[in-house]
């Protein structure tokens, strides 16, 4: 069946519409398939890049931190604080007239004996000297011995909770605490004596000066020394203001403490 010759122009655009229909959807299919090839293609060579710089790549070496101080040193409490201080003048006097004694000792014993020992003096002034040397330095040495630098009071557990504790400690402290005496021995060096408050009993010397006396002393090694028995600090710290490891006002409670000792100790 032959098409009408007055449909023939219709037919012609419609099919040229088809065509042009289809060659679109064919075009638009081959650039999209095109389009995803190359971004893949670009994003395997982007990780194919990435990977040999992060190969490349000097390692990053991070500086090792430093240690943080922890919490506990930094609140640390004290575990004793200083209720007597002889002051440093005085230490450093007292410390000065032992080394001077020694000196003139050592002196007299190579220096100036051995320059006597010869035949126009009498055999006797060599040990003279010598002996002459030696008592500055015994003298000194016996007494200075009781001559207190510090006193430490030992605080207990609940005291060093916090500084409220300390302070309630302080205001009421027990016959039983504990003080750490400091004295000088022979050769400067400290000497730590611990006693017990209720052990200290006012007391008096006839050639050297003496407050108080330890009346249960501790047995000690041989190579550490006797323990600690007479000492002298007056009844009143020097003038000083407080800090936060130092109370002189305490040491006057502790003083007035030693002093009612012997009356209890009589009454026993």
């Amino acid at each position: 069946m032959r098409t009408p010759s007055y449909l023939r122009p219709l037919s012609r655009s419609l099919a040229r519409w088809v065509k042009r229909e289809a060659y679109g959807k064919l075009c638009s299919r081959t650039k999209t398939t095109d389009s995803g090839f190359s971004q893949g293609v670009h994003v395997n060579r982007s990780r194919v890049a990435g990977t040999s710089r992060s190969l490349l790549r000097n390692p990053i070496r991070n500086a090792p931190s430093r240690p943080q101080p922890s919490f506990a040193k930094a609140r640390a409490r004290p575990q004793q604080v200083v209720i007597y201080h002889a002051g440093s003048g005085k230490i450093a006097f007292i410390g000065m007239m032992r080394l001077s004694t020694i000196l003139i000792f050592v002196v007299s014993c190579t220096v100036v004996a051995p320059a006597f020992y010869a035949a126009d003096y009498p055999w006797y002034i060599p040990p003279a000297i010598v002996v002459a040397g030696a008592i500055p330095m015994l003298f000194v040495s016996y007494t200075a011995a009781p001559f207190v630098n510090q006193i430490y009071l030992v605080l207990p557990a609940f005291a060093q909770q916090s500084r409220e504790h300390m302070l309630s400690y302080l205001k009421s402290i027990p016959r039983t605490a504990l003080l750490s005496i400091e004295t000088m021995k022979f050769n400067f060096y400290p000497r730590r004596t611990q006693v017990a408050i209720s052990d200290l009993v006012p007391g008096r010397a006839l050639l050297r000066p003496v407050s108080f006396i330890n009346s249960n002393p501790q047995p000690q090694p041989w190579w550490r020394g006797k323990d600690g028995v007479y000492f002298y600090a007056p009844e009143k710290n020097r003038p000083a203001a407080p800090t936060p490891k130092f109370f002189p006002e305490a040491w006057e409670q502790v003083f007035a403490q030693v002093k009612q000792n012997s009356h209890l100790m009589k009454n026993k």
